[in-house]
C-alpha cells in the first residue's frame, strides 16, 4: 500500500489528531504509516527502524539491546556515572564507620532515569527508560585505610509501547501521533515489548581516613567488564 502524508493538510490534521486519544483513521492505513517509516529510516536510523520492524512483526519477544551501542549516548553513560556516584558516597560514609582490622559487606541498588535527547536515534528507540545498578561490595580496614572492592550489574530496560506522549517528530514524515502505535496494538497489527541491555563493571578503590581535623579522601577505578555485546 502506498500512503503519502507530506502534504501539509494532512500533517496538520495528523498532529491535531495526535492530541486525541485516536486518530480516526483507517488500520490498514496507520499500518502503511508505519512501513513507510520503517522502510525511509533504515539508511539514517537503522536500529530504530528495526524496533519498529519488530513492533509490528515481533509478537511481543523481548529484545536485549547490545552494551556498546547503548552505552555510545552520553545520555546513557551520565545515568552510570550518576549511580556510580551514590554507590561511591555510601561506600565513603561505611569505610569512615569501620573498626581497625574489621570488614563489612555493601549491597544495594540505585535508579537512574533517562531521558533521551530529541533528534538522537536512541530517541526513537526509547524516549524515557532507565538504568538499575545493583551493587555488591567488599570493605577491609587496615590502619587508616580502607580497602573496597566489589562489582556492579546495570540493567538498563524499557517497555517500547508507544504509550507516552501525545505526538513525535520523525523525518519525513512530521508529527506522528502515539494514537497510531496504541491503535495498532489493539487492531493486533502490533505488539508491545521489552527492551533491556546488561553490563558488569567493577571497583576498586581506597579510602583512607582523616584525623580530627582532616576529612577522609578516596580513591575509586571502575573498569567494564568486557563481553561479545
Amino acid at each position: 500500500m502506498s500512503v503519502t502524508f507530506d502534504r501539509t493538510t494532512e500533517k496538520t490534521g495528523m498532529f491535531l489528531r495526535g492530541l486525541r486519544r485516536r486518530t480516526g483513521r483507517p488500520v490498514p492505513e496507520l499500518v502503511g504509516l508505519f512501513r513507510s517509516i520503517i522502510d525511509g529510516g533504515r539508511d539514517f536510523h537503522p536500529i530504530a527502524s528495526d524496533f519498529l520492524e519488530h513492533f509490528m512483526d515481533g509478537a511481543g519477544a523481548s529484545r536485549i539491546m547490545s552494551p556498546r551501542w547503548l552505552r555510545s549516548f552520553k545520555v546513557i553513560k551520565k545515568a552510570e556515572r550518576r549511580n556510580q556516584r551514590r554507590f561511591e558516597r555510601q561506600l565513603a560514609r561505611r569505610a569512615r564507620l569501620l573498626d581497625d582490622h574489621a570488614s563489612a559487606w555493601l549491597h544495594d541498588y540505585w535508579d537512574a532515569r533517562i531521558n533521551a535527547f530529541i533528534g538522537t536515534e536512541l530517541f526513537y528507540v526509547s524516549r524515557m527508560s532507565l538504568l538499575r545498578s545493583h551493587g555488591s561490595f567488599v570493605l577491609t580496614r587496615d590502619g587508616r585505610e580502607v580497602r573496597v572492592s566489589g562489582t556492579v550489574r546495570h540493567r538498563w530496560f524499557d517497555p517500547y509501547d508507544w504509550d507516552r506522549g501525545r505526538w513525535v517528530y520523525i523525518p519525513r514524515h512530521g508529527f506522528v501521533p502515539i494514537a497510531v502505535g496504541r491503535e495498532l496494538v489493539e487492531a493486533d497489527e502490533a505488539r508491545n515489548f521489552l527492551m533491556e541491555s546488561r553490563h558488569v563493571q567493577t571497583l576498586e578503590g581506597v579510602y583512607v581516613r582523616g584525623g580530627r581535623l582532616r576529612r577522609g579522601r578516596a580513591r575509586f577505578a571502575w573498569a567494564l567488564v568486557r563481553t561479545g555485546g
